[in-house]
C-alpha cells in the first residue's frame, strides 16, 4: 500500500496518476489521447496526469516534447494525439520544441546557424532530455 511508517500510506488517485494500463501503452508509444486531457506545464513541456510525455500524430514526421506552434494548432482543433515515454523509432524530435525549451542552449532568436540546430536534432537522445525534464513522476 506504500506505507512508509506505521499509520501512513500513499493514496492512489486514477484521476491524477497514470494507471498501469496507461503506463503500458505510453511505454509502447501507442497511447491515444484527446487534446483536452493534456496539460501544458510551466516549463512548456506536455503532461498527462503526473507524467511528461511526447506527442505525435499519424501524418507528422517528428515527435513533440513541448507546446510548440504545431501542437498548439492541433490542440485547438480538439484533435487526438499518440503519446509515449520512450524515444519513437524513425522519428526525429521537433526542432521548434527544442528551441522553445532552449534545450542544449538552442535559441531560435540568437542561433542563426541551421547546421548547429540540425546537428542537435540529429543527435538528440530522449534519455538525455529526461535528465533535465524527468517524465515520471511529476512533482
Amino acid at each position: 500500500m506504500g506505507a512508509e511508517k506505521l499509520g501512513s500510506f500513499e493514496l492512489f488517485d486514477p484521476q491524477r496518476q497514470i494507471t498501469y494500463s496507461e503506463r503500458e501503452l505510453l511505454e509502447q508509444g501507442t497511447f491515444n489521447i484527446e487534446s483536452s486531457r493534456l496539460k501544458i506545464l510551466k516549463d512548456k513541456t506536455i503532461a498527462f496526469k503526473n507524467t511528461r510525455l511526447w506527442l505525435n500524430w499519424s501524418d507528422e514526421e517528428c515527435f513533440h516534447l513541448a507546446a510548440c506552434e504545431h501542437v498548439q494548432k492541433r490542440r485547438h482543433l480538439k484533435a487526438n494525439f499518440i503519446a509515449g515515454l520512450n524515444q519513437p523509432n524513425n522519428k526525429t524530435v521537433c526542432l521548434e520544441c527544442l528551441q522553445l525549451l532552449k534545450f542544449d542552449g538552442l535559441d531560435a532568436r540568437r542561433s542563426r546557424r541551421l547546421d548547429l540546430a540540425e546537428t542537435i536534432q540529429k543527435e538528440f537522445k530522449l534519455a538525455d532530455f529526461q535528465k533535465e525534464y524527468p517524465f515520471y513522476p511529476l512533482v
